[in-house]
């Protein structure tokens, strides 16, 4: 036998030992079978509400316009935007130099009007010796009844008080132009924060329109205007959640404060009151809002996590876990839902395990285990 024959029968023979080897082994191949991988949670009794969400701006309950009582050019602006002020504290002055001029002029008045009342007095007193003179005179016959009228007249003339008055009209007139140039200083009428400065420097000032506006922002509100469709379910003391993307992510509590009785006749809306408070002055007047209102609610409904129910055709459903961590598809019928929650009205029990991570990879009957962070 040559070479070649050799080595063609020694592999044959190796061959023959390998088929015979693997048929003789007593090993037996078991298949397992495969677990997914899910999160549960458990059906549980507690409070849920149904929210709509509307929007808003933000002011502050005591929002004032600062109003310019006169008419004349912006000679200072002594506040920004953003500011805290105190009452009476200057926002802005105005030019005060013809008010000025109106001071001196009424303070000459005053002069003019209190010497009239000093030479008034003088001839008043002379007047009434006159008079008591010729009283006395008539008495004993010594003149006439007209010498006695006409005494009592003059008397009377410089004792009627027009002098008086005229001292009083000249200091109203002095007052009034003091006034008007205290005006010319704009103050904040409460304290608050600068919301807006309507007026540039050099500009006149205009009576109707803000000069500046103010707000006290320690205490906030928001106004919305809720559809007619869920107005009724709306309740004044209500909580409520408010989204101000501007300052944080994480919403700020709020309350109803009132509820509009008559809609708006051009929109159908009722208007919604909420008030919140401004934790360390954070919101400002005027940033926008995300209001979630409370509408639908139940205080003990049976709950399970929203994700945790599935549309199948025209049906709810969960998968719930079962003693032998199997999934068992269970129709369910559900209520009330919010962004979290989903009520169950008819299909579970309190304390079953639902699916609520990984419900849309199982069928009915597959094997599960449950991850960290379910409750098995």
């Amino acid at each position: 036998m040559n070479k070649d024959n050799r080595l063609i029968s020694l592999m044959l023979v190796l061959l023959i030992a390998a088929l015979f080897l693997s048929g003789c082994g007593n090993s037996e191949e078991t298949v397992k079978e495969s677990e997914l991988t899910v999160k549960a949670a458990a059906a549980k009794n507690q409070y849920i509400a149904k929210t709509a969400e509307y929007s808003g701006i933000i002011r502050g309950v005591n929002e004032v316009n600062v109003m310019a009582k006169v008419a004349t050019r912006v000679t200072a602006i002594k506040v920004k935007p953003g500011d805290y002020v105190k009452q009476g504290q200057i926002l802005l002055t105005l030019d005060s130099s013809d008010y000025e001029a109106g001071i001196r002029q009424a303070e000459a008045a005053v002069a003019m009007a209190e010497a009239g009342q000093k030479a008034n007095d003088a001839q008043k007193a002379t007047a009434l010796t006159n008079y008591e003179r010729t009283l006395q005179l008539h008495e004993s016959g010594a003149v006439s009844d007209s010498q006695l009228e006409a005494a009592k007249a003059q008397y009377d003339a410089l004792n009627c008080g027009s002098a008086e008055a005229a001292v009083e009209q000249a200091r109203a007139g002095l007052q009034q132009a003091q006034n008007s140039i205290g005006n010319c200083n704009i103050t904040a009428p409460i304290n608050g924060v600068v919301g807006t400065i309507g007026l540039s420097l050099g500009e006149t000032a205009s009576m109707q329109s803000p000069a500046a506006i103010i707000s006290d922002t320690s205490s906030l509100e928001i106004e919305v205007q809720v559809s007619e469709s869920e107005i009724a379910y709306v309740q004044e003391g209500s909580e409520v959640k408010v989204t101000v993307s501007a300052v944080r992510q994480e919403p700020f509590d709020g309350l109803v404060q009132s509820v509009s009785v008559a809609a708006d006749p051009s929109s159908r809306n009722y208007i919604v009151k909420i008030a919140m408070d401004n934790p360390d002055n954070l919101i400002k007047s005027g940033m926008f809002a995300q209001t979630a209102l409370a509408t639908v609610s139940e205080e003990d409904a049976l709950c399970v996590p929203r994700n945790a129910v599935i549309p199948k055709g025209s049906k709810s459903v969960v998968y719930i876990i079962d003693e032998d961590s199997r999934a068992r598809m269970v129709e369910v019928e559900t209520g009330i839902e919010n962004s979290s929650y989903i009520q169950v009205i008819k299909g579970l029990k309190e304390g079953q395990q639902v699916i609520e991570k990984g419900n849309t990879l199982v069928n009915d009957g597959s094997k599960v285990r449950v991850v960290t962070g379910g409750e098995k």
